[in-house]
């Protein structure tokens, strides 16, 4: 039985995680979509999928685009305690008195920002924002990693001397939704896990050059040796 058991959980995870998934990115547009007060001008996009000059895709849960910046936003749903630093390739949720590693989200928008920016010709900036859906991310110490009962005031308070008109947001928008590609969430999966064979095999995930160790100043790790046109890296 148990065994049984052990085979469905592995069945059901993905789904599972799936949902969770969506439930937090739900929690986030009301947020940025208040049903009574606090409404702004914006424009917005869920569930953005670019696919790159390689034929990867890369799927963004939301852009928010207003008077005073470009968000690109990365939403998760753990629940327990959230610990994690900016460079770090692996961050640990614990739950319950258990540890569970995930991929450093920060790392994970960076990719998702680059693409983005691609997409818009290089003209904007684009801010990075992770948004702890379950209120649990204190233990982190990184500005941009937010609860989500924060993500309201930061967009508010952001402040980086960018002040776009009605027509520029507009422009933003559209130059978006026309590099977006319709796909299925099966097919974007598939993508995911070529791209990582393709990082276990030193190859960049970005712009398919080879995978090579350096030494910084934290240590060594893993780069691009397309350096600098390219600036992957990773933990090695």
């Amino acid at each position: 039985m148990g065994l049984l058991k052990s085979i469905v959980k592995d069945l059901t995870k993905p789904l599972v995680n799936n949902v969770k998934g969506k439930v937090g990115e739900i929690k986030v547009d009301n947020q940025l979509n208040p049903l009574l007060f606090g409404k702004v001008e914006h424009r917005q996009i869920n569930n953005l999928i670019l696919v790159d000059d390689m034929g990867k895709s890369h799927q963004i849960d939301h852009i928010e685009i207003r008077e005073n910046g470009i968000f690109c936003i990365e939403t998760k749903n753990y629940k327990g305690w959230i610990f994690g630093s900016e460079n770090q390739q692996n961050w640990t949720q614990t739950l319950f008195n258990e540890k569970h590693q995930f991929l450093n989200p920060i790392k994970q928008n960076k990719s998702h920002i680059y693409h983005l920016s691609q997409a818009l010709g290089g003209k904007y900036k684009i801010n990075s924002i992770i948004v702890f859906a379950q209120n649990n991310a204190d233990k982190v110490d990184v500005p941009y990693v937010i609860n989500l009962s924060d993500l309201k005031s930061y967009l508010k308070k952001f402040d980086n001397g960018v002040h776009y008109s009605i027509e520029e947001m507009d422009e933003i928008y559209t130059l978006i939704q026309e590099a977006q590609i319709k796909m299925s969430n099966r097919i974007h999966v598939e993508n995911i896990h070529k791209t990582q064979d393709e990082i276990k095999e030193g190859i960049c995930p970005r712009c398919g050059a080879k995978l090579v160790e350096r030494k910084g100043k934290s240590g060594t790790f893993i780069g691009c040796s397309n350096y600098p046109n390219c600036k992957y890296t990773m933990k090695k």
